[in-house]
């Protein structure tokens, strides 16, 4: 006969395997990683107060395990973390080594480029003056005396020069919010200087970069003293900019200057290249003009950009807007030309979708997250990062493209002192209702790193407390990390 165990022993094993069940196997139970780091960032947010429009997510870099989330599912207004994606998408698309090109077209008969020297741009963010001057002068090199007119050809962008969301600020002439296109130069940006007359009541002086872009109307006069009081009007009238000044500046100052954004790209591309051609002795007897040209005229001279993995470095550290704009663009440009933004937005959203990022999740509007229109939650910026770090070709130059906490660019000043020199590495992101901070820190070897992201909307007139907020947590990963890697 079979003996039937007392009903106190099944319980004991029922109530056995629902822990099992619920917790794994008996005698192999794992604490959730990083359980005290996890409880010490959640007493840092809800010490905060911050409100339910915030995000954190903090995962292991290595293997995208989660270790924190609150609110981490709530698309957010990312700010400049923006500028993270933008970055992770061309490194993945484009290659570190990618090259953007300006060149020099046309043919030469005798001494002269006839029918028009093109000047044709392929999206280059970081192209000067200095560098038209050094093409103007491998085209003299080449026994280039005169040009018969200068053509600007931007086809490689489409004819949409300022970049979605910017419109939200119509009245802003600062650089931040410069216009883009395939030729680009000074990142669309001219220097106004200006400087006393001779006598009092003697008209200022006034010099301009690209002069024949400018129609300008100087009521600028010389004081006999008092500050420097200067006044700039400015409007696009078709090709051209006019500029309206009125004021005083007094004599004795060395002068002033003011940097202000270009209108319309094109036209003042081709006027610095005017300039460049004459300093280099090349005599331009026509026009400016911007048009599409044939592809089949020879390339004289040429210029390339440094390689992307270079270029990037303005977006990561200085959070540069324009970089991120134009390589925003480039990214639309390689997949179907000329390029416009709704290419670009496809192949942002379409690395997303490479990169474990549900379609749908993520609003991208432009490049730089300025303004309002892009969304993305905390926790699918931080896969995204923990992807990056775990994809080779993409970990080095991605990470060394951040600000480094306490030495360099937005965060030159912030998270100093942590357990390890230079182990933050990350992306701050600014707008009067937006905090953010999104990055890696970096653990004694790449397999102990963790991908954060925070990202805090709705802390206008709380910014100094959500920045504080955002360092915090970075400095409690940093010190859990490091303490941990210590024993």
């Amino acid at each position: 006969m079979t003996r039937r165990p007392p009903l106190a022993i099944l319980g004991s094993f029922l109530l056995l395997a629902l822990f099992a069940l619920s917790h794994g196997s008996v005698g192999a139970q794992t604490p959730p990683p990083r359980a005290a780091l996890a409880s010490r960032i959640g007493e840092l947010v809800a010490a905060v107060g911050l409100g339910d429009r915030i995000g954190i997510a903090v995962l292991d870099a290595t293997t995208g395990a989660e270790i924190f989330a609150h609110g981490a599912e709530r698309p957010l207004n990312p700010a400049s973390n923006m500028k993270l994606v933008t970055a992770a998408a061309a490194l993945a698309a484009l290659g570190a080594d990618f090259q953007l090109r300006t060149g020099l077209y046309g043919r030469v008969v005798g001494d002269t480029v006839a029918g028009g020297l093109v000047l044709r741009g392929f999206g280059d963010p970081s192209l000067r003056q200095a560098d038209l001057v050094e093409l103007a002068r491998d085209l003299a090199d080449h026994g280039v005396r005169s040009v018969d007119e200068v053509i600007v050809d931007g086809t490689y962008f489409d004819g949409q020069y300022l970049p979605p969301a910017f419109e939200q600020q119509p009245g802003e002439v600062a650089p931040f919010r410069a216009a883009t296109a395939a030729v680009s130069v000074d990142a669309n940006a001219y220097t106004l200087r200006v400087l006393p007359g001779s006598s009092a009541g003697a008209p200022a002086r006034v010099r301009l970069d690209g002069a024949g872009y400018f129609d300008l109307v100087n009521g600028l006069t010389t004081s006999d003293g008092g500050p420097a009081s200067v006044f700039a009007d400015q409007r696009a009238e078709g090709e051209r900019l006019r500029l309206a000044l009125r004021g005083t500046l007094p004599l004795g100052i060395t002068g002033a200057s003011y940097r202000r954004r270009v209108e319309n790209p094109l036209p003042w591309a081709g006027q610095l290249m005017v300039q460049a051609l004459d300093g280099a002795g090349i005599r331009v007897t026509g026009d400016v003009r911007v048009a599409t040209t044939a592809t089949t005229a020879p390339l004289l001279a040429q210029h390339a950009s440094e390689p992307l993995s270079e270029l990037i470095s303005a977006m990561g550290k200085q959070s540069d807007n324009f970089t991120a704009e134009m390589v925003f663009r480039v990214l639309g440009a390689e997949r179907v030309r000329p390029g416009g933004v709704a290419e670009s937005v496809a192949a942002v959203q379409e690395f997303l979708v490479e990169a474990g990022v549900p379609a749908g999740h993520v609003t991208v509007v432009n490049g730089s997250g300025l303004f309002q229109g892009n969304s993305i939650a905390a926790g699918d910026l931080a896969h995204l990062l923990s992807y990056v770090y775990q994809t080779p070709g993409m970990r080095d130059e991605y990470v060394a493209h951040l600000s480094i906490g306490g030495v360099d660019g937005t965060l030159h000043n912030r998270l100093t002192g942590l357990p390890a020199p230079r182990i933050v590495r990350a992306k701050t992101g600014t707008l009067d209702d937006v905090i953010a901070l999104s990055g890696f820190v970096l653990g004694r070897t790449p397999n102990d790193s963790v991908a954060f992201s925070i990202l805090l909307n709705g802390v206008h007139g709380r910014q100094g407390a959500a920045r504080g907020l955002a360092d915090a947590i970075a400095r409690a990963i940093a010190e859990d990390l490091w303490a941990s890697a210590a024993h």
